[in-house]
């Protein structure tokens, strides 16, 4: 009878931890509204995706119980959980984020005679290209941009399309603090959305709405958050920094190749 049971628990094991598709909604806490475009993944690796906008998801956790899933969203609190209890707690059920009432960072601005640059890599070669390959939800892919004094002041978003999609697709627009070379903190308390339409050719984007200050070189990246056909090339040029990416969701950041992307920032400083 104990090697019967002992049997059981592990075929149950076995199952959570690699056969276990999870499917539920993400709401907003305080009004229940289904929350779109958040992400949900295992930290670390490569399995995740982003709600739809009707704030449902699938996730195949396909990890082991000891792996923790992340659900995450700029303006709200982390919903942080192991995979083993979030399959058995979460299938087909809410998860209802909370409002992060994040207290903005002061930034002290001198009087002073701003002087307006270009930061980035402004290429807009068709012949050299990186980007997306495949659709895959929360796929994001951008650059490290230097600055040259601090603060610096984000005005506006720039990038060459070398390719676009078959279809209208929606993507995110992030920045992030540095550390090590990789992308840290979220800077931005607002979600910036970029709609590309098939035959587009570029990317500008207002940022003045958002009032985005660094203090220090940043990154600047797109992610891909509704399901589209095809994918999208970016202009770039070789020698020009390196690509930094992630496969998904909460998955690790990655560095490859020389060829920077045709990302840049109109800024004053």
């Amino acid at each position: 009878m104990k090697k019967i049971l002992a049997l059981l628990f592990t075929l149950f094991c076995y199952s959570v931890s690699y056969a276990q598709l999870v499917e539920g909604v993400v709401t907003d806490a305080g009004s229940g509204q289904p929350l779109a475009y958040v992400n949900v993944g295992i930290v670390g690796k490569s399995i995740g995706t982003v709600t739809d906008d009707k704030g449902r998801y699938k996730l195949d956790l396909k990890g082991s119980v000891s792996d923790t899933v992340k659900i995450s969203m700029i303006g709200y609190k982390p919903f942080v959980l192991l995979s083993s209890a979030f399959a058995s707690g979460y299938q087909g059920k809410t998860v209802k984020l909370e409002a992060d009432n994040i207290k903005l960072k002061e930034v002290t601005v001198k009087p002073k005679k701003w002087k307006t640059a270009v930061l980035g890599n402004t290429t807009k070669s068709k012949s050299s290209n990186s980007g997306f390959s495949s659709s895959r939800l929360g796929h994001e892919l951008g650059r490290i941009i230097k600055i040259k004094r601090s603060p610096t002041y984000l005005k506006r978003f720039n990038a060459s399309i070398s390719s676009g999609p078959a279809d209208s697709v929606k993507m995110r627009l992030n920045f992030y603090s540095v550390k090590n070379g990789l992308p840290d903190q979220i800077l931005q308390h607002q979600n910036i959305f970029v709609t590309l339409h098939n035959g587009d050719d570029e990317i500008s984007v207002n940022l003045e709405p958002y009032n985005i200050y660094v203090e220090d070189d940043f990154f600047v990246s797109l992610e891909w958050i509704q399901s589209a056909r095809g994918g999208v090339m970016f202009s770039s040029s070789f020698l020009s920094g390196a690509l930094v990416w992630r496969e998904t969701s909460q998955a690790r950041w990655e560095r490859v190749g020389v060829g920077g992307l045709g990302f840049n920032v109109t800024v004053e400083y």
